[in-house]
Order: C-alpha cells, then structure tokens, then sequence
C-alpha cells in the first residue's frame, strides 16, 4: 500500500500533536507515539507494482497544489479502535482530492495502473487526521473524556506532500508546496 498525505507547518504539528499526547497518556495507550506516527492527513491510499512512477506525479503536484489552510472541527471515531478530528471537507481539500486521484489515474507505467482505495475516491474521501490507533473500549471512553475538556476547533495549515509506503512506514519523497 501507498500513501500520498499532507503534512501541517510546526504550529499546526504542535496542536495536533498535543492533542494525540493527551489522548496517549490519559488512556495509556501509546501506538502513536511508539510508531512515530505525526500529524498527517492521507490524500490517497493506493497499490502499486512501480511507486517510483509515482514520483513525477509528486513534481506535477508540486507545481499545482498550494499550501492552504484548514478547519479541524470536529471529532470523531472509526469504532471500535480510531478517534479522530476531521477538517472542514471545503473546496481547497475537495480540489486537492481530486487533483491527486486525477494525477494518479494518469499513471501508466508499464502497464501498471495504480488501483486506488474506494475510500480515496474525491467522492467517497472522508478527511481525518488519527490522534489514537488500536484504543480498547475502555482507553476510547478515556481518550473521549479527555477531548471534552481539550478540543477545541484547530485551524491549521498544509505546508508539504508525501509520497509512502507502508508496514512499516517510509517516505519515497517529500514536496513542499507553494
């Protein structure tokens, strides 16, 4: 599996990596932590034969996404084990969407086609950044009491793309944008 994810500039990191803190050490559950895992918003998730193909896509998002700002505001949860907040879903994500679902689509290497995730589809996307992975029942209903008393609306701002492979988790290339 490939990953094509925004990255947020330091402020925004600090925030969201407060909030993922917070979450870790009142519920004792630290997967984000032990994994390394940052702040970050998966674009697109994919499969491949060729990720190196992939790499002038990286170039052409580079030239035509911008940086851009972003609403964190709300929470929510993939049950049983992923709380999350989520972004407003506005035309500057919606346009980034679809730019990298189109610039995938276009990928023909070799006869290799990347296969993108149902999920990543611009129409069926639904943003998210993860502050707690793999939470019990217990560690969720911990991790929720401690987002009552923390949450608040995040506005942050996208600064770079990646470009990933997964399990475990590398970077091919990093872009920042405009």
């Amino acid at each position: 599996m490939y990953l094509i994810t925004a990255y947020f500039d330091d402020n925004t990191n600090k925030k969201l990596q407060r909030l993922i803190d917070g979450i870790a050490d009142c519920s004792g559950n630290f997967f984000m932590k032990e994994h390394n895992v940052p702040p970050h918003l998966t674009i697109s998730a994919f499969e491949t034969r060729k990720p190196d193909g992939l790499i002038p896509v990286m170039e052409k998002l580079h030239e035509r996404l911008l940086q851009g700002e972003v609403q964190f505001v709300s929470l929510g949860v993939f049950l049983p084990y992923v709380m999350y907040v989520t972004p407003v879903l506005d035309g500057y994500l919606h346009d980034m969407a679809v730019e990298v679902y189109d610039s995938i689509q276009n990928v023909k290497e070799d006869g290799d086609i990347p296969i993108v995730n149902r999920f990543y589809h611009p129409s069926r996307w639904f943003p998210h950044v993860t502050l707690g992975k793999t939470l019990d029942e217990e560690q969720m209903r911990q991790a929720f009491s401690y987002m009552q008393k923390h949450f608040v609306p995040v506005t942050g701002r996208i600064v770079e793309l990646g470009l990933s492979r997964t399990n475990p988790h590398e970077d091919i290339v990093r872009t920042e944008l405009r």
